[in-house]
């Protein structure tokens, strides 16, 4: 009469066989996890690069509203009264709250983000991870390079996110 589960018949597992279905068991779980790692990683660079070019683009915005304000005000003043320091080597920084433009040290103060306002700004709020520094430069007398470049650190490195436009004298 055979015993179902009678060991001298040699019916267990072996160690080869106990530690291959481990390792393909390891092999399922471990394979997912990376994925969702990553995903998470890359859904985090992506949320603050987003975030960054619409920093970098109000920037540009900030130097066309100081510019249609110029002429606004007075036709014939210098359209780009105000924004001297932006032609600094460190650039400068605009408060969108107020339109003032200050000179940016060797680090330009990090954007703090007002929650009642909603807004990104130099003035009110918690400080963000987020630098946004404004450069312009002569390329004629009738024309100016503008830059916006925003940049950032989180735990996943070093990043920056640069825009450039082109504005003439209208």
């Amino acid at each position: 009469m055979n015993k179902p589960f009678d060991v001298a018949q040699g019916k267990g597992f072996s160690l080869l066989e106990t530690t291959i279905a481990i390792a393909i068991l390891v092999s399922a779980i471990i394979g997912p996890m990376a994925l969702s790692s990553q995903s998470i990683r890359s859904a985090s660079v992506a949320k603050n690069t987003i975030t960054a070019s619409n920093l970098a683009q109000e920037g540009l915005e900030l130097v066309k509203n100081i510019r249609l304000n110029n002429r606004l005000s007075d036709p014939k003043k210098n359209w780009m009264n105000g924004l001297a320091t932006c032609g600094s080597a460190n650039g400068c920084f605009i408060d969108p709250k107020d339109l003032t433009v200050g000179a940016c040290s060797a680090n330009c103060a990090p954007l703090q983000f007002d929650d009642t306002l909603d807004l990104y700004n130099y003035d009110s709020g918690l400080d963000t991870m987020f630098v946004r520094i404004i450069r312009t430069s002569d390329v004629g007398s009738d024309e100016v390079k503008v830059s916006s470049s925003v940049r950032w650190s989180d735990r996943f490195g070093n990043h920056d996110f640069t825009l450039s436009t082109s504005m003439l004298d209208w």
